[in-house]
């Protein structure tokens, strides 16, 4: 739609506050009574632009992955493949991870998208844990939220911290965040070790 389209150009420019209905309106050369004829405000404008463009869809299709695919390439591929839906709108979402700091109402429209994505990826967490593919006191809800954390922070320091942070290619990066949420830093321990025995 004209209208979506117009606004989120608007919002990558001007930020969602600095944007307004008659801005809006004027950039698709119509009244803005016409806007509201469509939509109750730009929290609704911009709810439409994110369900126009969600990645939720593409995240389901690759969570159904045949069973021969591993955790770790499922994980990487979903976020790579985030990474790369981020990258294809890169101003509007640098525009988002800002706004989202101010302003309740892009809080709002964002939140409900991202509750459905950690809903989706702990059902999928939940049913590998059943196959015992990951630990049984893993917490999927805290890890969908460490790896989709790991995943917006890093592309947002990629595009806004560099140079002073040296920039990883995101193909190196989104593997390494993965394997280090899957398996740790550390070596695990020996069995011994486990049971608090100290070692001769």
């Amino acid at each position: 739609m004209q209208i979506v389209e117009a606004a989120a150009k608007l919002f990558s420019e001007k930020g969602f506050d600095g944007t307004s209905i008659d801005d809006i309106a004027e950039a698709c050369g119509v009244a803005p009574g016409l806007i509201y004829h469509y939509f109750d405000s730009k929290a609704d404008i911009l709810r439409a632009l994110i369900e126009q463009k969600a990645f939720l869809p593409k995240m389901a299709e690759i969570l159904k992955t045949p069973p021969k695919a591993t955790v770790e390439e499922t994980l990487t591929e979903l976020a790579y493949a985030m990474w790369e839906m981020l990258e294809e709108r890169r101003e509007m979402a640098l525009m988002m991870h800002g706004e989202m700091q101010r302003n309740p109402e892009v809080v709002k429209v964002i939140g409900r998208v991202i509750r459905t994505g950690i809903r989706l990826l702990s059902e999928y967490l939940n049913a590998q844990k059943s196959e015992g593919k990951l630990r049984d006191d893993l917490d999927p809800e805290i890890f969908v939220r460490t790896f989709w954390g790991a995943i917006f922070e890093s592309f947002f320091a990629h595009h806004k911290l560099s140079p002073f942070v040296r920039r990883i290619p995101p193909k190196r990066l989104v593997q390494g965040l993965v394997r280090l949420l899957l398996y740790g830093a550390i070596n695990p321990p020996n069995q011994s070790e486990l049971k608090g025995e100290s070692k001769r």
